[in-house]
């Protein structure tokens, strides 16, 4: 059912409720129900996108540009879903070193994640050498307001409630007893078992630290809130091309191309012997005749004979052309974090500010990867790539922006390093957890979605368990 307010609901009734109604929150809500448990799924905007709503979501950034906070997200049904780029894939196994948990504890919810993405549930990797894998991803169109919208206003078990802002949680004796919530511009107290917070890569901090305030005592003071915040660049790394013959050749025909285009991701071993964080670029689809003119005029300025050989190989359509891009990680580090600002919201909830440096590492990550594919190609004549001179560069070295909000409610073994455990519950606090990519110990290349989900259907089962033991 969805309800413009929360007039009409007494919250007593129902064992869950969920704060954010994006990928994550609508994730948990259907695996409840599927579960035959009642849930109450608040959300701070409306029904549609509206530029006074988004000016909750307005915040500060001190230090290196990124994305604006404002435009970068959504705050309506369906959360940031309304916009995003549907490039869907797990995190590589390797990517879960520093969790508490391993990729096999979300890969038994990969079928699941595929169905409320409608992909397919197979992701092939072909491997190109020692250092390298091609990798495919899938694209899902699906956003969640759309796709759910009359699934849950028909549902008995999924109560959705929007124009409805939390302000903070408040508890005592490590307990969640109510949130404190605005609707109708009227203060409202929402009690539950137990309450998920999935409000976003920022919104789940400040939230946090709000109630941390409020609350004195409540939510331990060493949690470190806020803290190991991080971008998930995607940069320009250069141009290239690669020739799809000798590629299909060196792959004994393992060849991987999605709608044109085609991915290539580290490998744990070029990790580790680069010393190198995790990323992957792709190459196409052909966007145009100017690049090929463009690439083909600089070879041949350099290379001459090579360059009439490359301009032989355009005309017989074998070469994959075009601009290279990259998905990169950051490191972790507690200095780029969020914090309260002292400016505030029209409901008196404090705004945020976002410390953000640009990471030496993601620069060292991109040119040595760059460097190594590129000996690659130019050893096996696979092809040949010019890279970004950016590249070299800190301070010229550019994100393009993905509108990926990662960390500062982090995973962990203890508070000393983390917010939650690998349940996502709060540490300390018996019944309250956090969904979302806030929650990330690490990028990956992959974008966040997918894992966001398989996270959201592993939180419904722990529910459940709690709920019938």
């Amino acid at each position: 059912m969805i309800l413009k307010n929360l007039d009409n609901i007494n919250s007593e009734n129902f064992p869950v409720a969920i704060f954010g109604s994006g990928p994550a929150g609508i994730s948990t809500a259907l695996e409840l129900e599927r579960k035959n448990i009642k849930c109450l799924l608040i959300e701070a905007g409306d029904e549609n996108y509206s530029e006074a709503s988004q000016e909750f979501y307005k915040g500060k950034v001190i230090g290196d540009p990124v994305t604006d906070l404002s435009s970068s997200r959504l705050r309506q049904f369906g959360g940031t879903s309304g916009h995003w780029g549907g490039w869907s894939k797990p995190m590589e196994k390797y990517n879960f070193d520093l969790w508490p948990l391993n990729a096999s504890d979300l890969n038994i919810y990969l079928k699941r994640t595929c169905e409320i993405l409608n992909i397919n549930n197979q992701f092939r990797k072909s491997s190109l050498n020692e250092f390298f894998n091609q990798v495919e991803f899938q694209y899902s169109t699906v956003g969640f307001a759309d796709k759910f919208k009359n699934h849950i206003n028909k549902s008995n078990n999924i109560f959705l409630v929007l124009n409805t802002q939390l302000s903070h949680f408040v508890g005592s004796n490590n307990n969640t007893d109510y949130a404190v919530c605005i609707s109708n511009s009227v203060i409202k107290k929402i009690r539950a078992k137990y309450f998920v917070l999935a409000c976003g890569g920022i919104e789940n901090s400040r939230i946090l630290l709000w109630t941390r305030k409020q609350n004195q005592g409540f939510i331990d003071n060493e949690l470190p809130i806020g803290k190991y915040w991080m971008n998930h660049p995607w940069i320009l790394g250069g141009k290239g091309i690669i020739s799809k013959k000798k590629l299909k050749k060196k792959m004994k025909n393992n060849f991987l191309e999605y709608d044109g285009i085609i991915h290539f991701a580290a490998k744990k071993e070029l990790i580790i012997k680069k010393k190198i964080l995790s990323a992957a670029i792709y190459i196409g689809p052909e966007e145009n005749a100017k690049i090929y003119k463009e690439i083909i005029k600089d070879i041949l300025c350099v290379a001459p004979e090579y360059g009439k050989k490359i301009a032989r190989m355009v005309f017989k359509k074998d070469l994959k052309c075009g601009n290279i891009f990259m998905h990169l990680e950051e490191d972790q580090t507690e200095n780029n974090k969020i914090v309260l600002d002292v400016k505030k919201d029209k409901f008196g909830i404090p705004l945020v500010k976002l410390f953000y440096k640009k990471s030496n590492y993601s620069l060292k990550t991109a040119k040595l990867f760059l460097e190594e594919f590129g000996n690659l190609c130019r050893k096996d004549d696979l092809g040949r790539i010019a890279i970004e001179e950016s590249i070299y560069n800190l301070e010229s070295f550019e994100h393009l922006g993905a509108y990926h909000h990662i960390g500062g409610t982090r995973m962990g073994l203890d508070k000393f390093d983390s917010v939650i455990n690998k349940d996502l519950k709060v540490h300390n606090v018996n019944n309250l957890y956090i969904n979302g990519s806030s929650n990330f110990v690490t990028t990956g290349y992959t974008n966040p979605t997918f894992t966001i989900i398989q996270f959201a259907l592993r939180l419904a089962d722990k529910i459940y368990e709690r709920l019938h033991t």
